[in-house]
């Protein structure tokens, strides 16, 4: 394989709010269009081209798919969290090698991570995968009990409603947007609308939407 890189940089995004507060939805919007990625899809939420229930499975799935055309998702153990991690490391080369750049989406990084260092295979996929061309999405409804290496590196944060005041008060004091304006969002009953906050961490301004 070339070691050539031939994509461009991908981004961090960090989708956080409280269950039915459109951080799905957000994240659906995100790949709408992508043609290659992975997900982390314990509870099968996702539609996809390609499923695997089981790391051997994932493993052959990367291997014949990798570069190519086709969502490839994974529901599996929580255990299986840091063999996923190094799987989607692996599979963002290939593609960057081939050209092609991906996605991959972590649902519920509370499950899985803590709020001090992130695992090790999933902090090397966040702080080296960009530059593979790896659009990474990190979700999670207990932003407090997650890591800070997906907020603290993200391009962008797309704050939906939270529930809890620790909630509300760590992620206030990530972005710099007010307790106030995250303590008046909402989701209607319907679920038809969702306020939400988007962070541009680069230019360190937010609005609201």
């Amino acid at each position: 394989m070339s070691k050539e890189i031939r994509v461009k940089s991908g981004k961090l995004y960090a989708l956080i709010g409280a269950s039915r507060s459109g951080k799905t939805q957000q994240a659906l919007e995100l790949i709408k269009g992508k043609k290659s990625g992975l997900i982390w899809d314990v509870e099968e939420q996702y539609e996809c081209d390609h499923r695997a229930r089981t790391q051997k499975e994932l493993v052959a799935l990367v291997q014949q798919y990798g570069g190519k055309r086709g969502v490839i998702a994974f529901t599996g153990r929580l255990s299986d969290f840091g063999f996923f991690c190094k799987a989607a490391f692996i599979y963002v080369k290939i593609c960057a090698h081939r050209g092609v750049n991906s996605f991959a989406v972590f649902e519920e990084t509370a499950d899985v991570t803590n709020p001090s260092k992130a695992p090790d295979e999933y902090g090397i996929l966040l702080r080296r995968g960009l530059k593979y061309g790896v659009d990474i999405i990190a979700i999670t409804q207990r932003p407090a009990e997650s890591d800070k290496t997906a907020v603290g590196n993200a391009s962008m944060v797309h704050i939906c409603r939270l529930q809890l005041p620790t909630d509300i008060r760590y992620v206030a004091r990530m972005t710099g947007v007010p307790e106030k304006t995250l303590n008046e969002m909402r989701a209607d009953q319907d679920l038809s609308k969702f306020d939400f906050v988007t962070v541009d961490t680069g230019r360190k301004q937010w609005q609201r939407g």
